[in-house]
């Protein structure tokens, strides 16, 4: 598929040349409020976990994704500067070396029916100790597609038709939880549960993780219980009520007047609308 994208030898791009090497990393025994203060400082996803003895030897990665999962999964009345971050990162890495053609990125990062965003890439010739090189990222991919391949391929050919919608006034729990189950970063919002009755606007991870990450304060959970108990005339799951109150919708932390771009539009010029965004 790349090399028919692109119309020329794909091949001679590897992932050095597409890799970010400035890579922001914490330990695994950094908390979960560390991470996330990281994310925000930098507005990244995405934290490589270096191990503690060894700055340069990656031995996991947690993104947004997979804190809301542990947040909303896990059972817990810790803090998240008492969850180390060990616990909620992916432990299982995936990595290549610089030398490798993007190409072969591109289909290690497809996969089988099981798309990462993300590789690890590590100096060529260190698999007995391997040493962090850098990051290969979907956003890297996207960058250099909009730098080099304009004129290529138009953004319906690309472009995925099965749309994941919720509705503005859904809870947010609700949202995370579709998130989780269907593997993906982003919701399309709509007036109502019908995708006919409109778009108004997007709900993404960065989104929602702020209220998931908000509700973990035993302080700030204590006084949205109480407005609960106040205003909302259904009792409460159990299962929920370490998440938001029947009082935070969607409606309250999506973004509304999304960037939108027409089906015949040039694929690249979507790729750098992407990226300056």
């Amino acid at each position: 598929m790349l090399n028919r994208l692109f119309k020329k030898n794909i091949e001679d791009f590897k992932a050095k040349d597409l890799m970010t090497k400035a890579v922001i990393t914490a330990v695994p025994l950094d908390n979960l409020l560390v991470v996330q203060n990281l994310m925000s400082r930098f507005r990244i996803k995405k934290i490589v976990i270096v191990d503690s003895n060894n700055k340069r030897y990656p031995v996991g990665i947690v993104t947004i994704k997979d804190i809301i999962k542990f947040l909303i999964s896990v059972q817990t009345d810790r803090e998240l500067h008492e969850i180390p971050v060990e616990e909620a990162m992916t432990k299982s890495l995936t990595t290549t070396d610089k030398s490798t053609s993007v190409v072969d990125c591109a289909e290690i990062m497809l996969g089988r029916g099981n798309a990462i965003s993300s590789l690890i890439v590590v100096e060529e010739g260190s698999w007995e100790q391997i040493e962090l090189a850098g990051i290969l990222t979907s956003t890297d991919f996207t960058r250099f597609f909009s730098e080099n391949c304009r004129g290529l391929a138009s953004v319906k050919d690309y472009m995925s038709e099965s749309v994941l919608t919720i509705s503005i006034n859904e809870k947010v729990s609700k949202a995370a939880e579709l998130m989780a189950e269907k593997n993906v970063s982003r919701l399309v919002v709509v007036a109502t549960n019908n995708y006919s009755d409109g778009l108004s606007g997007i709900l993404t991870e960065t989104d929602i993780s702020g209220v998931i990450l908000a509700i973990r304060s035993k302080t700030l959970r204590s006084v949205y219980e109480y407005l609960q108990i106040i205003f909302s005339s259904s009792k409460r799951n159990n299962q929920d009520k370490y998440l938001e109150p029947t009082l935070i919708r969607i409606r309250d932390v999506y973004t509304p007047n999304p960037y939108v771009i027409d089906e015949d539009a040039d694929l690249a010029e979507a790729a750098k609308i992407m990226v300056r965004q």
